[in-house]
């Protein structure tokens, strides 16, 4: 990031601001304190070759997931996307994000097909403790707060209700074809939650992932995750640096096509993974089952 611009979001205590992102086709309100409006600002969009991945391989027709919401960048470029049959789940509990993505829901005409769950994906239902960074809400977890970027900073803890992902799944009657995952080091914990959606639905996931060394730092065993796909007959790979894409066995290792080409839609998805931000694509090797 510029200095400039460094020393400038230094200063600031306060507010939001609103800015257009053309990838995600919308407008959005974000806290100005957010490191998420910060990458916006200095790259001009967010994650893009993972929403290039999202907006070349989601079956319409489906329901899609986002857990870990947050102000609901991804929320509004899914419900954006998918028929006008199909809805998107946003999961997020902290209530600084929910205040934002309940605006940009608003903002971007998005309530038609998005249901909002005010509370915690987890994997039993109840209540928690959530570590919670005011107006860095998507560092929020329930795990330790490791994140390089925000290690320092100083956090709150609220209680929040819990509910599994098969249980949400099951009260909308949901037929899920994507699953994106944010929750900031306690996805395993999400995953166990959302077995019975995995193995009867079987859904393309999208998942964070940080390196080893954080994940233990956080209370968490670097294998888990992938071990938790590989037996129920995943294919995993790493195309997008932090984010694991578990793709079913039976769907085959996910073939690629030029940016630009045609979109398939059908209950077998294909991805289009760039290799460069430039949109050169290359087919990324996925892990095979154990």
């Amino acid at each position: 990031m510029p200095k400039a611009l460094t020393e400038l979001f230094q200063l600031v205590e306060e507010g939001s601001l609103v800015v257009r992102i053309p990838d995600f086709s919308g407008s959005f309100e974000i806290d100005s304190r957010s490191d998420t409006l910060r990458r916006v600002l200095t790259h001009g969009d967010y994650e893009p070759e993972l929403v290039n991945f999202i907006k070349n391989t989601l079956d319409i027709e489906r329901d899609a997931i986002d857990v870990g919401a947050n102000v609901g960048l991804f929320t509004v470029l899914l419900s954006g996307l998918v028929s006008s049959s199909s809805r998107v789940l946003a999961i997020e509990p902290t209530p600084g994000a929910l205040k934002y993505l309940r605006r940009n829901l608003d903002r971007n005409d998005s309530n038609d097909n998005v249901i909002v769950f005010e509370g915690a994906a987890s994997s039993s239902s109840g209540k928690l403790a959530l570590k919670v960074i005011s107006g860095k809400e998507e560092y929020s977890s329930i795990s330790n707060i490791v994140h390089p970027s925000v290690r320092n900073e100083s956090y709150q803890l609220i209680d929040v209700s819990t509910e599994t992902v098969d249980s949400l799944v099951e009260r909308w009657s949901l037929n899920p074809g994507l699953i994106k995952m944010d929750t900031e080091g306690a996805e395993y914990d999400v995953l166990l939650g959302s077995a019975r959606t995995i193995s009867t639905y079987r859904p393309i996931v999208l998942c964070e992932s940080w390196e080893d060394e954080l994940i233990t730092r956080a209370g968490g065993s670097p294998d888990a995750v992938p071990k938790f796909f590989r037996e129920r007959g995943y294919l995993i790979s790493r195309p997008f640096g932090e984010e694991i894409l578990a793709v079913p066995e039976e769907t085959g290792r996910m073939s690629t096509r030029p940016r630009g080409a045609p979109r398939h839609r059908s209950s077998e998805s294909r991805a289009a993974i760039p290799s460069t931000r430039h949109g050169e694509m290359r087919e990324h090797k996925s892990e095979g089952i154990d």
